[in-house]
């Protein structure tokens, strides 16, 4: 026993278990746990994942299932052997996912080659994916860091406002298509990120694999990226602060522009609105959040562009 634990157990004489009716001992529980994992757990591994691995051990069923029943000498007993059960099991992350779905509220996962079987028979509907194209900013899912995309990348969409996957359901902590989930999602194991590294080195999924029998639809992608890649955009807000806004109506010209060609395309090949964000990306009005602007649209029909400072890079 190390002194750690020992200064933990000794804090039971001024805590009283015996005392604890199971709603008291779970609210004391989490308190503890909270404590442990910043104490012990390394900053890679999920606090939430770890709390899992713990409550789904032999001992903290039994103490749980058996609290109500149990005398005020057993439940110290009980306490304090789930305490070291607790901190064992802190220090020694088992290699196996336990559905804590951590991996899932992190972020949703972007498909590689392999993955367009689940398309093509519609196991990942075309209107849940979003294309991140060439030149947009993004994060590293292993790190963190902000990054500048070397080429396209095809995700599946996330909930609005938050990170998590939208195939995640929050409340049992399930995905909805987990017999279907993607490459990246079955290569991902946060007790050991080697193969998600692995797998990111694989070919990723491009649109020109999904749309590859339709030629009119890529012209279409490429007439959009050669008029309204990414670049163009940052070229134009780059300007707009270089002049201290002197550019602000080309500006709007631009994203008018590319509304327009999404509404035009949208209708001339009865393409529903929502699968537009696959076929061209996220549209520029949406990505002025990226340079801390925001489109307003007056009264009048007129729009224009104010400070927003609340948009955050991806």
């Amino acid at each position: 026993m190390t002194t750690k634990d020992s200064d933990r157990l000794s804090d039971l004489s001024i805590n009283h278990p015996s005392d604890w009716d199971t709603e008291q001992f779970r609210a004391n529980w989490y308190v503890f746990l909270e404590s442990l994992i910043e104490e012990e757990a390394t900053s890679l591994i999920p606090s939430r994942r770890i709390r899992y691995q713990i409550e789904q051990t032999t001992v903290f069923r039994e103490v749980l299932s058996g609290w109500d029943e149990m005398s005020g000498s057993h439940r110290l007993d009980a306490w304090k052997r789930l305490l070291i059960a607790a901190e064992e099991a802190c220090r020694t992350i088992l290699p196996a996912c336990v559905e804590c779905g951590e991996c899932c509220r992190m972020g949703s996962p972007v498909l590689h080659l392999e993955d367009l079987p689940l398309l093509k028979s519609g196991k990942i509907p075309w209107d849940q994916l979003i294309t991140l194209r060439r030149g947009e900013p993004a994060r590293s899912p292993f790190d963190g860091r902000p990054f500048v995309l070397p080429e396209e990348r095809i995700k599946v969409r996330e909930k609005e406002g938050v990170r998590e996957c939208v195939f995640f359901n929050d409340e049992t902590d399930q995905c909805s298509i987990y017999s279907e989930r993607p490459l990246q999602c079955r290569a991902q194991a946060c007790w050991d990120p080697i193969p998600a590294r692995d797998t990111a080195e694989l070919p990723f999924l491009l649109r020109k694999h999904i749309f590859e029998d339709i030629d009119l639809l890529l012209e279409m992608m490429a007439e959009h990226e050669n008029r309204c890649g990414f670049s163009a955009l940052s070229d134009a807000f780059e300007k707009l602060n270089r002049t201290n806004g002197e550019n602000v109506q080309e500006v709007l010209g631009l994203l008018a522009f590319e509304e327009h060609f999404r509404q035009f395309v949208s209708e001339k090949f009865n393409i529903p609105a929502q699968n537009m964000e696959l076929l061209f990306g996220r549209s520029f009005a949406e990505m002025t959040s990226l340079f801390g602007f925001r489109v307003a649209v007056e009264p009048d029909g007129t729009r224009c562009l104010v400070a927003d400072k609340t948009g955050e890079q991806d």
